[in-house]
């Protein structure tokens, strides 16, 4: 007997373990986003085999691991039920035969049920977890758990460290073999605020190596990603974009495309509906990606404000404080600037209307908050890498930007990603429809609320519909005069633009004092 177990015992749980029937595959055209199959309960029954287990299926030699749905009259015995997204993925075509076995419930469990006890986990544990995510071991429940667990009994920097390398060593790698490579985030909660575009050209445009991945947008009317895209492709495989950067320095791709830190993007799609942020897993979220790219140095841009997502400057001072110790122990030199977040930057909410914005600031125009922030930003990067001394930043990233330099190097780097360098703003689409929104009174703008100008942005149909959104044109602070155009809605229907009016009455996203504007 050994751990209460005897040879009988093992020997008939070794037979558990390899016991499998076959099966007929049978389409079933809905999509669930996650990697469930559906037997016949009768059978499943007989197989010892019960709804949310896993289960291997071995499809044309190919091994999978997948969850069981059971159902008693939408698959007959004989057949597995293969959703959509899960045919796709695998080559799954109806009728293939299929071979189903049981497995082994996975150890990173037992990982998570100690997070949830409040035990610290060592690297070998949060590899377990990583691993078991990335092969399909664990349901959305199991990750939620720990995601839920990492919130409340929080992690401790080694456990940080060791979920950004589990997260790392989960894609692929860029290895640029170059130095030095810069990159930057801003850890969001601001409309508009398209500074990436406009330092992105400036840095690579004084031979600094700039690979930048950047997101889709999530619960905003554009990411970097949707923006860039308007002018160049983004979805950018890993060696064509290793070739880009080391020609131009720069790129801005989108980093779905690429493969880098994949965990992250899963973990991401289960924390979004609950809107679920633990500290720990965010640091490790973006510095997993920084790491995968050879990110030496990395400026962390932490906008405070009260429509922003840091809301106070004790909080934004403690998280710099975790990012440049995470960091250091990851081998990468960080940075952080806190920023005002309170108002929108930049006067374009969506894909189209940002894009704009970029190539005017670009051309030596375009708003002027936009080209301060990116000029900050770049002028950071400059000295956090130690191509110039403290406080010289700034005058260096304008004479890149005013001297015309960034301009032809984003002409290079959008001709590099397979767009138009030759672009012109006048080029770009236009919505169908535009409603002006008017003062009907003499006032003062005192506040632009960032959350509520983003959802009346994403009402008009952005960034799915990439010409659609908001443009401001009036800032803080601005006086303004009955009959002055506030901001335009910009959309591709009628009812599209009668529900961004709707949501704008809701919202009010414009504190005007005194002032009122277009009865809606």
């Amino acid at each position: 007997m050994t751990n209460g177990m005897g040879r009988d015992s093992r020997k008939e749980l070794e037979i558990y373990k390899k016991k499998k029937y076959i099966t007929q595959a049978k389409m079933i055209d809905i999509s669930t986003g996650n990697k469930i199959v559906v037997l016949n309960d009768k059978e499943a029954l007989v197989n010892d085999i019960f709804e949310g287990e896993r289960v291997e299926i071995d499809i044309k030699g190919k091994i999978h691991i997948v969850l069981v749905n059971l159902s008693h009259s939408l698959v007959k015995e004989g057949e597995i039920g293969i959703y959509a997204d899960i045919s796709k993925d695998f080559g799954i075509a109806e009728g293939d035969i299929i071979e189903v076995s049981h497995i082994q419930t996975p150890q990173s469990l037992e990982t998570i049920i100690k997070k949830i006890n409040g035990q610290p986990t060592n690297k070998d544990e949060i590899q377990s977890v990583i691993s078991d995510l990335m092969a399909n071991r664990l349901s959305e429940s199991e990750i939620s758990a720990w995601m839920t667990s990492s919130f409340i009994r929080g992690l401790n920097d080694e456990e940080i460290v060791s979920l950004t390398e589990a997260m790392v060593g989960s894609g692929q790698l860029l290895n640029l073999g170059k130095s030095p490579i810069v990159d930057k985030h801003c850890v969001g909660g601001v409309s508009g605020n398209r500074t990436t575009m406009v330092l992105v050209p400036i840095i690579a445009s004084a031979g600094i190596y700039i690979p930048k991945s950047s997101s889709r947008a999530i619960t905003s009317p554009s990411g970097t990603a949707d923006t860039m895209e308007i002018l160049a492709p983004v979805n950018i495989e890993m060696d064509e974009l290793r070739e880009l950067v080391k020609k131009t320095f720069g790129a801005i791709v989108w980093g779905g495309g690429i493969n880098i830190a994949p965990a992250d993007d899963k973990m991401i799609k289960l924390r979004r509906p609950l809107r679920l942020d633990p500290k720990g897993i965010l640091l490790a979220s973006i510095l997993a990606k920084k790491k995968a790219v050879g990110s030496q140095y990395v400026l962390i841009d932490i906008p405070i404000g009260m429509s922003a997502k840091i809301g106070d400057m004790a909080t934004a001072q403690d998280l710099a404080k975790d990012f440049k110790t995470i960091g250091q122990k990851l081998g990468m030199n960080i940075g952080c600037v806190v920023t005002n977040g309170s108002e929108p930057i930049g006067n374009g909410m969506g894909p189209v209307l940002e894009a704009k914005d970029v190539l005017s600031v670009l051309h030596g125009e375009g708003p002027t908050d936009l080209k301060e922030k990116s000029l900050l930003l770049a002028g950071k990067i400059f000295e956090l890498c130690g191509k110039v001394g403290k406080d010289e930043g700034y005058d260096v990233a304008k004479h890149f930007l005013e001297s015309g330099k960034a301009l032809d190097k984003m002409k290079e780097i959008i001709a590099a990603q397979g767009g138009n360098p030759n672009v012109k703003i006048d080029d770009l689409p236009t919505a169908k429809y535009r409603y002006s929104v008017k003062a009907i009174a003499d006032g003062k703008i005192e506040h632009i609320d960032n959350k509520s100008i983003s959802r009346i942005a994403r009402a008009t149909g952005a960034p799915i519909d990439k010409a659609a959104g908001v443009y401001l044109f009036k800032s803080k602070g601005d006086l303004v005069k009955a009959g002055d155009i506030i901001f335009d809605l910009h959309a591709e229907s009628e009812a599209n633009i009668d529900f961004a009016l709707k949501m704008a009455e809701e919202f009010n996203p414009i504190n005007m004092g005194k002032m009122l504007i277009d009865e809606f």
